[in-house]
């Protein structure tokens, strides 16, 4: 059933507002960080013209699965902030029945407490990985579909057969029409015709269950539009397609293991209670 769309357009007021006070954090950071920078030029002294020390590693720190791994620590890791996960339990209440017949409920309180440096041991050692699991001070982590599904007592099951159709053939016209209410269009660049859909052009409930998949599922600061990906995935959550969160998690995982790690650390309140 859906919800009241008076209580949809509420919910969304409250995400703006949140929204607006995490791109302000964002902009801070990014201030403080360039006023570094600018110091660092100011004094002589740029930091790429100078060879950085060994980051020091503390006790709790210090156990690592293989040189490259350590090595991945210092040159990358050991300094990179998180994209936290912002949970999604106060905002859930037009959406309780939703969320209860999927089986949500734990996992919507799900969200970023405060971490040590375990996060950025994990990734840096899954240069080591082993049947999809991490070595971690001493243990070894699993960090499959079913470990996730298991830790936020989520319903263990593979994606569906409509979802792995769409993700196989997107009909990119009914998905951007569907998220829009056919007002909208895909931002088109040289690479890519479907890039992205701008979020002040999605309707109500597209920009509620956006906010869920960029808070819990796949956490990101990029809020002001719905990439390809996500927007396949918004599309299926409109649809009510039988969608696996764990898998969703675990790709997400691998995904910035893959990438150059240039970006924020994702997960990290998921790592710490696996």
């Amino acid at each position: 059933m859906a919800a009241p769309q008076e209580d949809v357009a509420n919910l969304n007021k409250l995400i703006d507002e949140i929204m607006r006070e995490d791109v302000e954090a964002v902009e801070e950071v990014q201030s403080e960080n360039q006023l570094e920078e600018e110091e660092n030029v100011n004094q002589g002294n740029p930091q790429e013209e100078e060879e950085q020390p060994e980051k020091e590693i503390t006790e709790e720190e210090k156990d690592f699965i293989s040189p490259e791994a350590k090595e991945l620590w210092n040159k990358v890791m050991a300094d990179k902030e998180f994209v936290c996960e912002r949970g999604f339990g106060k905002l859930v209440s037009p959406f309780s029945e939703v969320i209860k017949k999927r089986g949500w409920e734990f996992f919507c309180e799900h969200k970023a407490l405060g971490f040590s440096a375990l996060p950025r041991e994990f990734y840096a050692n899954m240069v080591g990985m082993k049947d999809n699991s991490v070595y971690v001070r001493g243990v070894w982590v699993p960090f499959d579909d079913r470990r996730i599904n298991e830790v936020f007592k989520l319903r263990d099951f593979k994606h569906g057969s409509k979802y792995n159709k769409l993700l196989e053939n997107p009909n990119y016209k009914k998905i951007v029409n569907r998220l829009t209410g056919g007002e909208g269009k895909w931002e088109v660049t040289k690479k890519n015709p479907h890039h992205a859909i701008k979020r002040g052009a999605l309707i109500e409930e597209a920009k509620v269950w956006f906010y869920f998949i960029s808070s819990v599922i796949v956490p990101t600061r990029h809020l002001s539009t719905i990439r390809e990906q996500e927007a396949i995935l918004l599309y299926a959550f409109l649809k009510g397609y039988k969608i696996s969160m764990g898998i969703l998690i675990e790709e997400s995982i691998r995904g910035y293991h893959h990438s150059n790690k240039r970006g924020l650390i994702p997960h990290p309140a998921t790592i710490t209670k696996l």
